[in-house]
């Protein structure tokens, strides 16, 4: 833990990279946006266009500059940074009363600048640069975060929502000062989109109006980073995040310390620190007040100390653990409820619970059917318990995210994690999956490599790339555009030699070859990097609606602070929404869609993929319209050239390659999207339709996404429950027969002794089979 500066205005050190994926599971809890499906978007049959209808997203000529959004580092949402751009083009009319609400809006504007505006030897700089001095705000004259918003700070994403603006722009602020910078609210449109950018966001210029008092706090540097957060259901929501700088930033020394140091706090003293916040303390001088107390007095506690006994420690966890026990509680009335419904715990050697797991019927029977790949995410916890969330999910024939079971986990150390997976493979016959995703968290890999040794283990990307830019966003702010270029070879590598490659010229690049953090990503390389895994079936995982749909079911409807059994409450509300939707879709797949062309492979793909598969499907087959193809080997080769852009491409280049293997019908793409995602991709449709290909041959039909393929199942598996229950009735009969006669003639060695020889002779005479005892 790093003390405070004693000197207010001494500029705090470069973050420290982490040395390892210990620090780097070290995150705090996300909202994602609810996935958007690709085939959203599609047009009705009313609004056919010569002939068919047309998927979002139209094709643009190449060359034209469309497409900059994609690699700026900016989040989009449906409703993103074009959306901005496009409403103020297309609403020029009402800029009159446009900028009538910004003058407004100007008035709510926060004073900005943390660590400027709180020294005492600035005090007229702090009143120029306020943009709101006028009226005291809800948020007041200076912005005081308590330290529960210290603790909650996370770097904004998109889908992040709030009940009012002020709560979205205090938690901006909060990530602001303790990031470096500082936050202002930029321009709006009709005061229901908003833009809250860094204060270096705006061009300094002299003013030629003497009479003007107050000072601009913008310093001049035409920062991009800012937020763009719009009223939505109610909800004032992130639609369009961008992080990077292009300025140096500086964490307030002061602010570092409290956000580290808070948690040991004693109740007293936080008691205390609420009185400050309340009289209009600055963080910088509360923790000077700490310091000089801990200094004067010796009493105050620090974090190699525990502000308790380990006697208050245990007492103070039986005393919440009432809340496991009114979750206990609940659990046995849903095993009354639903038979099948099952739940475990893990307990002390005092007998107190430390960890919960629990599924029922259906998601047995899901993971018997999809569990061929599961996914795990850690990085959702509860405040009140500092208990890891944990759903095991996978996915349907419908593409859409289902869930397996869920735990609340006492820590994320590797034997915890290994209780779980034990307790869940156990759960579900043993059964084991082929890939397993996971955030890079040292505890749960190795726990994974001793309880499930052959399967697949991967990291998250999204995960990866995300703490890679907490922890290196200063580095990266100081270097241009490495970040952008960071995410572009990631995302667009089509070849481990070309990924490889790339990493080494990027580095050279930006002098970044011996920062450590970035060598420990090149180490892991293959735990977490797309290209290593093209030959890994692990469907539409590398979109971003699938990496935060997992924790979407749980975070808008439960807060960090709720208790165990609102968890539970959410679980059963989170299965019949998944039920509802396969309902639907199971309905939709039965009736005719809208087609955007009259190809008969698109009516086949429609014929032969479930409703929502189909969609996607109908995105590649409209996007192979922007290419054009060149044969380069007769029948065996050919190449592919981008000549019209579009919205969101899953590869940011120009140019892919396509082989054949003439009269096969077996084609493969540089891009891998059969093998990753188990449908055709935008490529080989264009090489179909330039040969003529009216149906998608039947090796390129996986059975997962066809409409009949859960009910084959379901019928299988009905067909080996009710095998197993005949041959536990046989095994019952038997041993009662065995039984019975064993206990009239135990007592007589003559008569056991021929029983033996009889029973040897009637084994000799059974046929023998390989075959194993289904599990019981």
């Amino acid at each position: 833990m790093q003390a405070p500066a004693d000197n207010p205005g001494e500029q705090a050190p470069g973050p420290v990279p982490a040395t390892s994926f210990e620090q780097v599971a070290m995150t705090s809890p996300d909202r994602a946006v609810e996935p958007n499906h690709p085939g959203a978007g599609l047009r009705s049959e009313k609004e056919h266009v010569g002939g068919g209808a047309l998927p979002e997203g139209g094709l643009r000529p190449t060359g034209e500059n469309h497409q900059e959004h994609a690699s700026n580092g900016i989040g989009t949402a449906p409703q993103g940074l074009l959306a901005v751009i496009l409403d103020e083009q297309t609403n020029s009319a009402d800029s009159k009363m446009q900028q009538h609400a910004e003058e407004q809006d100007r008035l709510h504007v926060v004073t900005q600048g943390h660590e400027m505006s709180s020294n005492d030897t600035s005090s007229g700089s702090d009143s120029g640069s306020s943009s709101g001095s006028e009226l005291d705000t809800e948020l007041g004259k200076c912005f005081y975060p308590s330290f529960e918003e210290l603790e909650n700070s996370r770097p904004p994403e998109v889908g992040m929502r709030f009940p009012t603006l002020e709560d979205a722009e205090r938690f901006y602020s909060t990530h602001a000062m303790l990031t470096g910078f500082a936050v202002r609210r930029g321009s709006n449109y009709r005061r229901m989109k908003f833009d809250l950018e860094c204060n270096r966001s705006g061009k300094l210029k002299p003013t030629q109006d003497l009479k003007r008092k107050r000072r601009c706090n913008a310093l001049g540097s035409r920062c991009q980073a800012k937020v763009i957060v719009k009223l939505h259901n109610e909800q004032w929501e992130f639609i369009g995040v961008k992080h990077e700088h292009n300025h140096p930033l500086c964490p307030s020394p002061s602010l570092a310390s409290f956000f580290l140091n808070h948690k040991y706090l004693s109740s007293e003293e936080k008691l205390f620190l609420r009185v400050l916040q309340q009289s209009r303390v600055n963080p910088r001088k509360a923790m000077n007040i700490f310091r000089r107390m801990r200094s004067n007095f010796r009493k105050a506690s620090s974090s190699n100390e525990k502000d308790t006994s380990n006697s208050k420690c245990v007492d103070q966890w039986r005393k919440e653990n009432s809340d496991v026990e009114t979750a206990l509680k609940r659990f046995k009335e849903l095993e009354l409820r639903n038979l099948g419904f099952s739940y475990t715990m893990q307990k002390d050697e005092d007998n107190i619970v430390r960890s919960l797991f629990w599924t029922d019927a259906r998601s047995k029977v899901d993971y018997e059917i999809f569990g061929d790949f599961i996914s795990f995410d850690t990085t959702y916890s509860t405040n009140r318990h500092n208990m890891p969330f944990t759903p095991i999910i996978g996915m349907n024939s419908h593409g859409r995210i289902i869930v397996f079971g869920c735990a609340l986990l006492q820590d994320q150390k590797a034997e915890t994690f290994k209780w779980m997976f034990q307790t869940f493979l156990d759960v579900m016959g043993g059964k084991l999956p082929r890939i397993v995703i996971t955030d890079q968290d040292e505890g749960m890999a190795t726990a994974i490599s001793e309880v499930m040794p052959q399967v697949r283990h991967r990291f998250c990307k999204f995960s990866v790339m995300r703490k890679t830019q907490e922890i290196l966003g200063a580095f990266m702010a100081t270097r241009g555009n490495i970040n952008a270029e960071l995410h572009g070879l990631v995302d667009n590598s089509l070849t481990e030699k070309e990924f490889e490659e790339g990493w080494d010229v990027l580095t050279e690049r930006y002098d970044a070859s011996e920062n450590e953090y970035l060598r420990l990503m090149w180490g892991t390389r293959k735990n977490w990097v797309p290209v290593y895994f093209q030959a890994d079936f692990c469907p539409f995982v590398e979109s971003a609606v699938h990496c935060e749909g997992t924790n979407l079911l749980f975070k808008d409807n439960v807060l960090p602070k709720d208790r165990i059994e609102k968890f539970i409450e959410q679980y059963e509300r989170m299965q019949e929404n998944i039920v509802k939707a396969e309902e639907e879709d199971a309905l939709h797949s039965a009736t005719e869609p809208a087609y955007f062309s009259l190809l008969p492979i698109e009516k086949h793909a429609a014929r032969m993929y479930t409703r929502q598969i189909f969609l996607r499907a109908q995105k590649e087959l409209y996007y192979s319209t922007a290419f054009n193809v060149h044969e380069v080997q007769g029948g065996s080769a050919y190449r592919l050239e981008k000549v019209f852009d579009y919205d969101n491409p899953e590869f940011n280049r120009n140019s892919f390659e396509v082989l054949a293997e003439p009269g096969t019908h077996a084609f493969k793409c540089q891009c891998a999207k059969f093998t990753r995602d188990g449908i055709l991709c935008c490529h080989i449709f264009r090489v179909f339709t330039q040969l003529g290909v009216k149906e998608i041959p039947a090796r390129y039909m996986l059975p997962r996404w066809a409409p009949k393929f859960k009910e084959e199942q379901l019928k299988e598996y009905e067909e080996k429950c009710s095998k197993r229950r005949e041959n536990k009735m046989r095994y019952t009969m038997l041993l009662g027969k065995m039984a019975g006669i064993s206990k009239g003639i135990c007592t007589d060695g003559a008569k056991s002794g021929r029983l033996m020889l009889e029973l040897d002779k009637v084994q000799e005479t059974l046929p023998t089979t390989a075959e194993e005892n289904p599990r019981k």
